[in-house]
């Protein structure tokens, strides 16, 4: 769980220090690894509604 805060906190701060821009690869590969995250919650029954959360503050950056 922590690895996923970690993930999205360190793209945050990617976008402060480059004048709020991520880059888009980055993005898209963290939102990956959070949403195989999700799927796999899912199969084995265990709650991921954080998981979910972080995904919306991912879609944040993007906007």
């Amino acid at each position: 769980m922590e690895k996923y805060y970690r993930m999205v906190i360190n793209l945050y701060k990617e976008a402060i220090n480059e004048n709020y821009q991520v880059n888009s690869d980055r993005i898209l590969e963290v939102r990956k690894e959070i949403a195989c995250a999700i799927t796999e919650a899912k199969v084995t029954g265990t709650s991921y509604s954080y998981l979910e959360e972080l995904l919306n503050d991912i879609d944040y950056l993007n906007k």
